[in-house]
């Protein structure tokens, strides 16, 4: 791996892009901080003045001290572990999908509400703050306006350090932003309740969803260099981005620390294992999401949520559907078969119906779209997937470690891993 530092990286930011470039290498770009403190000892700057031309300057400052107010969380990550060329331009095979859809999302902390209750007074003759006037202090606040939230793969001691896919850092492909701007006022209108946090917003201007999709599936090789750098120096991070043009910087309570080890948000420690099974090779690769690890990345003290990870499903070819993974009849699903249903509405937040079909009795699921997730050839009419995880399998021409010697002409099967937040 090189690092390499940039500091201009704004017009990245136009140039989003829906294809990868083959990760041969990681980058690590930025520095720490916001572009200015928020002291509010500090001389009256021009949007100082403009607090205190709208509010007054005692009400001013309490606005500049408004303390930062989100909390964003996921409540379930996918993990698909098909990489090969083919499939990184297909929309049903992202390698790793996180985002919020029961009990994660965005919310407005408590510490915001007893702030602007403590601090600012109704319009008369109304005897609390209305709507409006929590969202406009919201906006107009130093610490909170124009933050948007992102996912990327963050450096775990350094978190102004994103790792890359290329020379640059590119803007919904390395840093993705989850919803846009959270201090819009149509993002706020589905922010306003108290104790309340929101998976979807209806008024975005942007994404509605609270979601996004990372691909690293360019490749076998590829796949693991992520996989180990997950489970070594990176991790998957949700923080809040303080500049527009160089989108690496993170909102953080001390914006001069260098390097960066705290920040608003949380980070997800990702290990993954070989499938779990009674006689299972030796050499079958890491292909399942074993573990999600949450923590808070302010050093506030919260108490993380666990996570489940014991859903794995087998990933099944179109053409050995039949016998590996047929159809899920109705008689299944009706009737008072709750459980089952409680599945696939859990497994259907990020496996799509139009792109997959499942079988959640058999834990398999079958791509729709006329993409494999293996590559399409048999060698001296051996299967194209070894699903007998017994045997040794082909994990690609980099590996060389097979106990026999001579590599397998059969793939190894892949597989996609849904885990929950408790």
């Amino acid at each position: 791996m090189r690092k390499c530092s940039n500091k201009n990286m704004g017009r990245a930011a136009a140039s989003v892009v829906a294809g990868l470039v083959l990760l041969m290498s990681f980058q690590n770009c930025g520095k720490a901080g916001f572009d200015a403190g928020l002291d509010d000892s500090a001389d009256l700057s021009s949007s100082d003045a403009a607090l205190t031309t709208k509010y007054g300057s005692f009400t001013a400052s309490k606005v500049e001290a408004i303390p930062f107010a989100f909390e964003s969380a996921f409540d379930t990550m996918t993990y698909i572990s098909c990489a090969d060329t083919h499939v990184n331009n297909s929309d049903s095979f992202y390698s790793l999908m996180a985002g919020a859809y029961a009990t994660g999302g965005v919310k407005l902390k408590d510490e915001y509400w007893n702030y602007a209750d403590s601090n600012f007074n109704p319009i008369y003759p109304a005897k609390n703050l209305s709507y409006n006037q929590y969202k406009n202090f919201l906006a107009d606040s130093p610490a909170n306006k124009g933050a948007i939230p992102t996912m990327a793969v963050r450096v775990k001691n350094s978190l102004t350090e994103v790792y890359a896919r290329d020379s640059n850092l590119i803007l919904g492909l390395d840093v993705i932003p989850l919803i846009g701007n959270l201090t819009d006022s149509l993002v706020m209108d589905s922010l306003v309740q108290k104790g309340v946090a929101s998976a979807y917003f209806p008024f975005a201007p942007e994404s509605k969803n609270f979601e996004g999709a990372m691909k690293f599936n360019e490749s076998e090789l590829m796949a693991e260099k992520y996989r180990s750098l997950f489970m070594s120096s990176g991790s998957l991070a949700i923080t809040y981005m303080s500049d527009e043009t160089e989108f690496n910087k993170v909102r953080a309570a001390d914006p001069e620390e260098y390097p960066v080890r705290k920040a608003y948000g949380k980070s997800y420690g990702l290990t993954f294992k070989p499938y779990t099974t009674p006689g299972a090779a030796s050499t079958n690769p890491l292909h399942v999401l074993g573990q999600v690890i949450e923590a808070d990345l302010s050093g506030s003290g919260e108490t993380p949520r666990t996570w489940n990870c014991n859903r794995v499903y087998r990933i099944i070819r179109s053409q050995d559907a039949a016998a590996f993974c047929p159809a899920q009849n109705y008689s299944d699903v009706a009737g008072a078969n709750q459980m089952i249903r409680n599945e696939y509405e859990i497994v259907r937040r990020q496996l799509r119906a139009d792109q997959w079909d499942i079988n959640v009795t058999q834990r398999c699921i079958v791509p729709k779209s006329g993409v494999s997730c293996y590559k399409e050839e048999s060698v001296n009419n051996n299967p194209v997937v070894q699903y007998d995880l017994t045997k040794e399998c082909y994990r690609g021409p980099h590996f060389s470690g097979y106990t026999g010697g001579a590599a397998p002409n059969s793939r190894c099967m892949h597989f996609a891993t849904v885990c929950v937040r408790n």
